[in-house]
């Protein structure tokens, strides 16, 4: 299955909302998607963004298990 990272950028934000936890949050994604679909990392990256009130998916690097781009925290 391909994988869209924008969807999954929804995804974390629904489970934010909810108030989960990004460790817990990436266990699911990855039962669903595959193994290494995101790291708890990455999932805690976009927390992050979230609890800064930046909730826009476009437009931003995009990071995966193939990806070599490193994100940088805005701030």
């Amino acid at each position: 299955m391909e994988v869209n990272f924008e969807e999954i950028q929804y995804i974390l934000q629904f489970f934010f909302d909810k108030g989960e936890n990004a460790s817990q949050v990436a266990e699911i994604v990855n039962g669903v998607y595959g193994a290494d679909t995101v790291t708890a990392n990455y999932a805690q990256f976009w927390f992050c963004r979230s609890s800064s009130g930046i909730f826009d998916v476009k437009d931003l690097p995009q990071a995966g298990p193939s990806s070599k781009m490193s994100i940088k925290l805005q701030k």
